[in-house]
């Protein structure tokens, strides 16, 4: 399981990157390497937690692996919001068109 993971971390580090490649808008450098940090920090966190969480699992460490289900999912998801604001997938304001109105 743990080899799994490993190649699935990869598989999918490698799509993540290929994606925001396509996404990130270069007019602003500095906007462009917040988006990479802060997609590597993000997921590196969001693997930390997994496999924090997969090894308490499989000891039996049960206040642990809940522990970690809840702080590194918290800040996993919030990152992740944060980077989906900053790449305009939330908050984008749809253009009314003003030639209907009338």
């Amino acid at each position: 399981m743990g080899t799994f993971l490993v190649f699935l971390a990869g598989i999918l580090f490698l799509a993540g990157g290929l994606f925001l490649k396509t996404r990130v808008k270069h007019e602003l450098k500095w906007r462009t390497i917040l988006n990479w940090t802060l997609y590597v920090v993000w997921y590196a966190i969001t693997w930390i937690g997994i496999s924090f969480i997969y090894i308490n699992a499989s000891v039996g460490h049960v206040k642990a692996t809940s522990t970690a289900i809840f702080l590194f999912g918290g800040i996993s998801v919030v990152l992740a919001v944060v980077l989906a604001r900053l790449l305009g997938y939330i908050g984008i304001k749809k253009k009314s068109n003003q030639t209907m109105q009338a």
